[in-house]
């Protein structure tokens, strides 16, 4: 018997993508899945991974937290929004196995923003 949760989030992921006119085969085919597996989280019968959760809201441009409208889950508060291209970024960096790579990185964006800082005053 599928998680009362689990049937809740995949109703809304089918309200949501019903109402942008997105065809499950159109979603599963932007994450990489078959229309089946959309079907299954969509029914509730198969669990959605929080890695396909932030896919779904992504591809369907909404926020995470309105998968979950419904549940009594508290919503998700002093969240960050990010631009594709700074959550592209993130994930680059997150990808870094290097401590030192890591650290130039973040001296590289620290002297950028400091320098567009001066340069707007």
């Amino acid at each position: 018997m599928p998680d009362p949760i689990d049937i809740i989030v995949g109703r809304n992921v089918r309200q949501l993508r019903a109402r942008r006119r997105v065809s499950q085969l159109e979603l599963g085919e932007a994450l990489g899945l078959t229309f089946q597996q959309i079907q299954k989280y969509e029914k509730g019968t198969n669990r959605v991974s929080a890695s396909k959760l932030h896919q779904i809201a992504v591809f369907l441009g909404v926020d995470i937290s309105e998968l979950f409208e419904g549940t009594g889950i508290s919503q998700f508060t002093n969240r960050v929004e990010l631009s594709p291209e700074a959550y592209e970024l993130a994930v680059s960096f997150d990808r870094l196995s290097s401590i030192a790579g890591k650290q130039a990185v973040k001296t590289i964006l620290n002297l950028m923003c400091g320098q567009a800082t001066e340069n707007a005053a």
